[in-house]
């Protein structure tokens, strides 16, 4: 299936990408209302009848799911939207790619509403890099210090962040008009090349030219090995204007063309800190105030054993912090029970054992 290719800035460390698959099949589906009812819906949309009649709508067209506390007007199709294979093809890849369908599920309301919504600009980036597979699982799994490595080399401002312990929720700015608060979907896309097919969902905010700009975006970021310490990149995303004079704007091909700069400079800056990391730059690492932190030395030691053909899998950092907090944990208490006469008592003519389990049992459950 051919598809029109999207995009967005994911402010990250590297970028992000799509390639658009086959169309899978999808069967219909009613949902109840006595297992989603429209308030459960309106709640989870803030109240507007707006949104809702985004998310029922295209839910019904493009992945035939149909809720039964969607009204008849909640399900009437926007004007000039045509719910053809085009306007559809985000909603298939996002729910090919694993993303649940269930109202319950993280971001799922957010997301399916923006994609029901009227205006929408299109955005795609490709190229390529100096990293493998391991190397930049462990910068994604250790974003801050991604953000103070490069700056280090570069002397630039990006700022990451976790605002979750799992490391799903960030937030991430480059210190020079771009910023954005971000949700990562999926990191392997239906369990497929772990770290490789990425989707991200976030809230962005752009000063570009003349214009400050917010709004959402679906982002996806594929990647390939096409040599040792080489990856192929692509950076897909849909991007969701609040309004038309927004959703102009951004389809202006100027301003796609300063979009387009933004990220090449992003990118840019990854690959001349990896250059410099690699060519054996190491002045930048000591002359670090932020790099001379108790974590931040044991962020260089390990990833200098990654880059010397060390494992680490998207993940480790945080089964890492898991098992540090356990082994902080103070031991359970052993409980001193009294010693247990075990002697057989003659009662009522009835020979009776007493007996208790043994005391002071300590489990350790590894994660």
């Amino acid at each position: 299936m051919r598809c029109k290719i999207l995009r967005f800035s994911l402010l990250c460390v590297s970028a992000l990408l799509l390639t658009w698959g086959a169309t899978p099949s999808f069967a219909a589906k009613v949902v109840p209302s006595s297992e989603v009812s429209r308030e459960k819906l309106l709640k989870k949309m803030n109240n507007k009848e707006d949104d809702l009649r985004s998310f029922c709508a295209g839910m019904d067209k493009c992945l035939d799911i149909k809720y039964q506390a969607c009204t008849e007007k909640d399900l009437k199709p926007w004007p000039k939207i045509e719910y053809d294979e085009e306007f559809c093809a985000p909603y298939k890849e996002v729910v090919k790619r694993g993303f649940s369908t269930n109202v319950d599920s993280p971001m799922m309301i957010e997301v399916f509403l923006r994609l029901g919504r009227k205006y929408r600009a299109i955005y795609s980036s490709e190229g390529t890099l100096p990293l493998g597979v391991n190397e930049i699982s462990y910068l994604f799994d250790n974003m801050p210090f991604t953000a103070d490595l490069i700056n280090a080399y570069l002397d630039s401002k990006y700022e990451l962040s976790y605002n979750s312990t799992d490391r799903r929720y960030f937030s991430g700015n480059n210190g020079d008009g771009l910023s954005g608060d971000f949700f990562w979907a999926l990191p392997d896309s239906a369990g497929k090349k772990l770290m490789l097919r990425n989707l991200f969902f976030g809230y962005g905010y752009a000063q570009i030219l003349k214009w400050s700009l917010k709004g959402t975006a679906i982002a996806f970021l594929d990647m390939d090995v096409i040599a040792p310490r080489k990856l192929k990149y692509k950076l897909t995303a849909v991007v969701f204007p609040g309004n038309s004079v927004l959703n102009s704007i951004m389809q202006l091909r100027v301003f796609k063309s300063v979009v387009n700069s933004k990220i090449d400079e992003v990118v840019g800056d990854v690959n001349k800190a990896a250059n410099m990391y690699y060519g054996g730059n190491r002045r930048p690492l000591t002359n670090s105030k932020k790099l001379q932190t108790p974590e931040n030395i044991r962020h260089i030691a390990e990833f200098d054993k990654v880059v010397a053909g060390g494992p680490w899998k998207l993940g480790d950092a945080v089964r890492y912090e898991r098992a540090q907090l356990e082994l902080s944990k103070p031991p359970a208490p052993v409980k001193n029970n009294e010693p247990v006469d075990h002697n057989i008592q003659l009662i009522d003519s009835v020979d009776t054992l007493e007996s208790e389990e043994p005391a002071g049992t300590i489990s350790i459950k590894k994660d």
